[in-house]
């Protein structure tokens, strides 16, 4: 797979083409940026290209060394992944030993530390040391989504390289290719928010369900005809995990419906639902609506901060039936 197969990170490989074109390596390069949008697989392609026995800045794909890499046992590309929920001192002291050997058939010893935002505060300590007087032969990529919680020690001793969200037109490409059906790829696409690793194929009913539940709730404005309002905070909020995916729709539901209040023609999330939100438009005013979106964030942050979700959502329901008037069933 050659660079040019990487969709959606145009500046971010011209910036690595430049690299390899003029032969000036840095010692080390943060991949950063949203999760799913290919940092593993460019950092992968990148070590393809050095190694590679073809004097071009593209992987040739077909050479010893290439196929090696593709399946995983080249001798001098190392890649660490954080074991349960970090990255420990062990894992970087075991780097440090491998780079202290020269490469064994390949000009660098290239080492690929994905997930770095999970190194232990020794470990990170120990990476330092190694980025501050790195062997001519070693070349490290580090893969973060979270660019934030890294020491600004080992970002200034690393050449950035980010990566963008992906558009859903790229999205929709590479789900064609993975052999997703094209309506299912095309919505995919859409709620996908520029990332590919949103969900997969098999998730999509699961994840639609839980999105038509934020729009019941919204367009009822949280109200049940004879439904005590804690019973139905328990029916929605149900576990943790679920209760933060109705948040979420809610929160890409509530801006869609914004928008089409205060826009002429606005893209939406929810493409698929314009003429359901359209007509929800009609309904419901935009300044409480503001305030729910609000409310939606304050409460996201409440269940991160391990609020009962039943709670969070007793909330939200009397929130909603306060703000808006309660639709009128026959």
């Amino acid at each position: 797979m050659a660079f040019h197969t990487i969709l959606g990170q145009e500046q971010a490989i011209a910036l690595l083409r430049s690299s390899l074109t003029n032969t000036r390596l840095g010692h080390a390069y943060l991949f950063h940026g949203p999760s799913g949008v290919g940092k593993r697989l460019t950092a992968l392609q990148f070590a393809k290209a050095i190694a590679c026995r073809t004097a071009t800045p593209e992987a040739c794909d077909t050479c010893a060394s290439c196929h090696k890499i593709a399946t995983g046992n080249h001798p001098d590309i190392v890649c660490v992944h954080p074991e349960g929920a970090s990255i420990r001192i062990e894992h970087i002291r075991a780097i440090q030993h491998r780079l202290s050997y020269k490469p064994y058939e390949s000009r660098y010893t290239i080492v690929i530390i994905d997930g770095c935002e999970t190194l232990t505060p020794p470990a990170a300590n120990a990476l330092l040391k190694t980025l501050e007087e790195p062997p001519e032969s070693a070349l490290l990529l580090l893969i973060t989504g979270k660019k934030d919680a890294l020491p600004l020690t080992i970002l200034s001793r690393c050449q950035q390289v980010a990566f963008r969200p992906l558009t859903p037109d790229h999205i929709r490409t590479i789900l064609l290719q993975q052999g997703m059906e094209q309506p299912m790829a095309t919505l995919a696409a859409t709620l996908a928010e520029g990332r590919l690793d949103t969900w997969g194929q098999a998730d999509m009913p699961q994840i639609l369900a839980k999105r038509q539940e934020a729009y019941t709730l919204l367009r009822d404005r949280g109200y049940v005809p004879d439904t005590p309002l804690f019973l139905l905070a328990r029916q929605y909020a149900g576990s943790r995990e679920q209760c933060e995916s109705i948040l979420h729709w809610l929160a890409l539901l509530c801006r869609d419906v914004v928008l089409l209040q205060v826009t002429a023609s606005p893209t939406l999330y929810n493409e698929d639902l314009r003429d359901d939100l359209t007509t929800l438009a009609g309904m419901l005013a935009v300044e409480p609506l503001l305030d729910l979106f609000t409310l939606l964030g304050q409460l996201q942050q409440y269940l991160a901060q391990n609020v009962n979700p039943q709670l969070a959502f007793e909330q939200l329901v009397l929130q909603l039936q306060q703000w808006f008037d309660v639709p009128q069933r026959a």
